[in-house]
């Protein structure tokens, strides 16, 4: 379990203090079942809301952002390698996910504005400062270049010296996580009701749009390059690669999750409607498994068949691939951030409100399963970057 390491007053301990103590200090398991699926290892008290998803390092670090302002490393058995603070504005809230690095920079967003780039040691390597919050989390390119949106109306392309490399303006700001293909193509959501797709260049492919705002949700891409993106109009649309619509499929509820894809190309995703979503490749139905609350979590496909997400009704789900469910766990809190899937198979997964917890939890999956986009920003790392292995490994 994580540490917390401070010099305090005995007299002065706070409240939060104490349960941070109590969270973070106890070495044993969570559970003596611990072993068992859907029981949880540890538990990590961070603060602050826990919006970001964790990336996993190749070394099996586990990063995180937290409402406290701050991004946390730790080691697989929950212990805190180091934190990083986000600059001094206590609203410097760290919702965004952070992708890593071929050479182990991690890269995150903040509400102060900033895209961090912090060195494997947890200590500043630069920042990049734009005109507004950042919400969403950083694709890496083939060639190193982050590319990042912003409340500001911008996509930008930053160099991996931190300088920038070209900006394209948008319509309105943007929640939404870019994406890049095959091909170099960067692809992202927008509030204006857009999918874009921009060349490495900086200039217009295309841009698709869709009856209402993009939110949060971020583009998957499937086996044949068709973009899968989910919108405010209730709507999951299939974009092929020349921005013509192949299918769209509607929900009863905005869509906020990203989708992810399994090895026979099913499409899997949230709506507020409170449902997670099986589509066949055709756009038809597939299955549907009700929560008691919206559903903004992505979910993570394992290996062992089995699909990971949470829900705002408080619970890790754990479905099979008729959508029966296996087991749930109950974090305390609704659940925004997407599991990642570690070594061992173990779940990682943050819950946001009074929880403040990164929760470590036992599953059945060896890891992700063999598929073109099994998780939240394609891999481990969250590199956005199709030609990424699930390790975070390039391919080729």
């Amino acid at each position: 379990m994580g540490f917390f390491v401070a010099r305090f007053a005995p007299q002065r301990l706070s409240w939060l203090a104490l349960l941070s103590l109590t969270l973070n200090l106890c070495a044993s398991p969570l559970s003596s079942m611990a072993d068992q699926p859907g029981q949880a290892r540890w538990a990590f008290f961070t603060g602050g809301n826990v919006y970001s998803s964790p990336a996993i390092g190749p070394d099996g670090t586990i990063y995180v952002g937290s409402g406290s302002t701050k991004v946390y490393a730790l080691s697989p058995d929950g212990t805190k390698k180091w934190e990083f603070k986000a600059g001094s504005d206590e609203r410097a809230w760290v919702y965004s996910t952070p992708a890593i690095g071929a050479d182990g920079t991690i890269y995150i967003g903040s509400y102060d504005g900033k895209l961090y780039a912090i060195n494997p040691d947890g200590s500043l390597k630069w920042s990049f400062k734009t005109y507004d919050k950042i919400h969403a989390s950083p694709a890496i390119g083939p060639e190193g270049t982050i590319y990042i949106t912003s409340s500001d109306s911008l996509f930008y392309a930053i160099k991996p010296d931190g300088s920038l490399k070209w900006a394209y303006a948008l319509g309105a700001g943007s929640y939404s996580s870019p994406a890049v293909g095959g091909d170099g193509t960067i692809y992202f959501g927008c509030y204006d009701g857009y999918l874009y797709a921009l060349n490495p260049d900086g200039t217009l492919r295309w841009r698709f749009k869709t009856g209402g705002k993009i939110g949060h949700s971020s583009p998957a891409i499937g086996a044949d390059g068709t973009i899968y993106i989910g919108s405010h109009d209730r709507r999951l649309y299939a974009v092929r690669p020349d921005g013509t619509k192949r299918w769209a499929f509607s929900t009863g509820g905005e869509i906020y999750s990203s989708p992810a894809i399994g090895p026979d190309g099913t499409i899997y995703f949230g709506s507020e409607d409170g449902r997670l979503y099986a589509l066949n490749p055709d756009g038809s139905l597939k299955w549907t498994f009700a929560t008691g609350g919206r559903v903004r979590s992505s979910p993570a496909v394992g290996a062992d068949g089995i699909i990971y997400f949470g829900s705002h009704d408080k619970n890790l789900y754990a479905v099979d691939l008729t959508g029966f469910k296996r087991w749930s766990f109950f974090a305390g809190a609704p659940i925004y951030s997407s599991p990642a899937i570690g070594a061992g198979g173990t779940i990682y997964i943050g819950s946001g409100d009074s929880a403040f917890r990164l929760y470590a939890i036992t599953s059945s999956s060896p890891g992700l399963a063999d598929s073109p986009w099994p998780i939240f920003r394609h891999d481990l790392r969250r590199t956005g970057n199709v030609i990424e292995g699930h390790d975070g490994v390039p391919h080729g």
